[in-house]
């Protein structure tokens, strides 16, 4: 039997053997146990994890977005940068703090930038040292 050829936007389809993923169009039996799970509000703290994963895996953050013309040219690589780019996003969001995602200010005590010192003078006996 001939393989299909890789085309990003094809449906993702899930490993039965449990066996890694050959692409980032595959994913394990396992993985899509715990998606079901998160979907279902009834995932414990390992199926986030694993369902996290599976859909970053799926966003193909590991994979090179730039298709040769043999496997599709512009148009896939197009489809793969927008999967990547989902992928970056969810990635940001989750690892950066709320402060700075927001913009809001820091919670931390203001320092006086030329000096050094804390600006309420908190410790400022060991600013002086």
């Amino acid at each position: 039997m001939r393989d299909k050829p890789y085309r990003p936007w094809h449906p993702v389809t899930v490993r039965t053997d449990n066996e890694m993923p050959r692409s980032d169009l595959e994913i394990r039996k396992a993985d899509c146990a715990a998606l079901q799970a998160l979907a279902a509000g009834i995932a414990n703290e390992e199926q986030q994890k694993r369902a996290l994963g599976a859909v970053l895996h799926i966003c193909g953050l590991h994979q090179p977005s730039w298709m040769p013309s043999e496997h599709g040219g512009e148009r896939d690589s197009s489809f793969a940068a927008g999967k990547q780019h989902v992928g970056f996003q969810i990635r940001k969001l989750i690892s950066h703090s709320l402060s700075i995602l927001t913009g809001e200010s820091n919670d931390r005590p203001a320092h006086d930038r030329r000096t050094g010192k804390p600006a309420d003078d908190r410790n400022a006996d060991r600013a002086r040292q």
